[in-house]
């Protein structure tokens, strides 16, 4: 059987970011990789971005789809510079992210390689860069 990931979902605030409250949702902690997921929680802002987006993004539509099209609010209120690190010191590389999309358009998802050794008992996610916000995730006895 193949492994299974140890699932944490520490629903730990991350700050504001455009009148959006981000929440670290989970971390997904495989053997060949680390998804850090997050998601703005519902508002009036995040009603009103869904909504002006929508509208423009219909506009771009009618007016024949040329150049370039209307900017998803998830990508500028989910940040780039998102960091994981272990209490080991294991090198994580970001892989790649996904911010927003239809039907999810206030969630982000971040991969990095590896996976987590054996040996690591927590993970550290840090948003936001130096000055940005860190979230502790114990890896130990999940399962």
């Amino acid at each position: 059987m193949a492994t299974l990931p140890r699932v944490i979902s520490p629903l730990a605030p991350l700050g504001e970011r455009g009148g959006v409250e981000l929440v670290l949702v989970s971390v997904e902690a495989w053997p060949d990789e680390v998804v850090v997921r997050m998601r703005g929680l519902p508002n009036d802002v995040t009603t009103r971005l869904d909504a002006d987006f929508g509208e423009s993004l219909g506009a771009w539509h009618r007016a024949g789809g040329e150049g370039t099209p209307p900017q998803q609010p998830a990508e500028w209120v989910f940040p780039l510079d998102v960091e994981l690190k272990d209490d080991v010191g294991t090198a994580y590389a970001p892989r790649s992210s996904a911010r927003g999309g239809s039907g999810t358009m206030f969630h982000a998802d971040y991969v990095f390689t590896p996976g987590p050794p054996k040996a690591a008992a927590s993970l550290n996610v840090r948003v936001g860069g130096a000055d940005g916000v860190e979230t502790r995730v114990e890896l130990t006895g999940s399962a």
